[in-house]
């Protein structure tokens, strides 16, 4: 039978022509997710102040290799001109990477309850102690 095309296509498709639909996809967009982010190992932070940062150059490079897996022409044209897609390949990871370090906004929570050092001195006396954190604490950060 030939659908009409006003009838309900999904729970993930929104039909524009049935108001049920549209409903209940404004309503998704006020749904909290129900499944708690995994947080990052401690020791993969750690590694990360090893990494070089990104490269416009280098990504542009990557994807230009993997083209060639893909079996694209690639390199310089047969009549020895550069390849005008590696030229615009470089230029649109240099707008992503600009666009990341200049424009990304990066803001963090930490949450009430974990451990803090606390080091100092109460006159000539050094102090050393352990403190739990109250409140919720933010910060914000830069891409590079």
């Amino acid at each position: 039978m030939a659908r009409l095309g006003c009838e309900d296509i999904g729970p993930k498709i929104t039909n524009f022509k049935q108001p049920k639909s549209i409903l209940s996809a404004l309503l998704a967009l006020f749904r909290v997710p129900t499944s708690i982010q995994t947080p990052t190992p401690k020791a993969l932070i750690l590694a990360s102040k090893g990494r070089p940062g990104l490269s416009a150059k280098m990504m542009a490079s990557r994807v230009i290799q993997r083209q060639a897996e893909a079996g694209l022409n690639v390199g310089p044209l047969g009549t020895g001109q550069v390849n005008a897609s590696e030229i615009m390949e470089r230029i649109r990871m240099e707008e992503i990477v600009g666009a990341i370090s200049t424009e990304m906004k990066i803001e963090l929570a930490i949450t009430p309850g974990g451990k803090s050092a606390v080091t100092g001195t109460a006159g000539p006396i050094p102090v050393v102690g352990t403190a739990v954190l109250s409140e919720i604490l933010g910060g914000s950060g830069l891409a590079s």
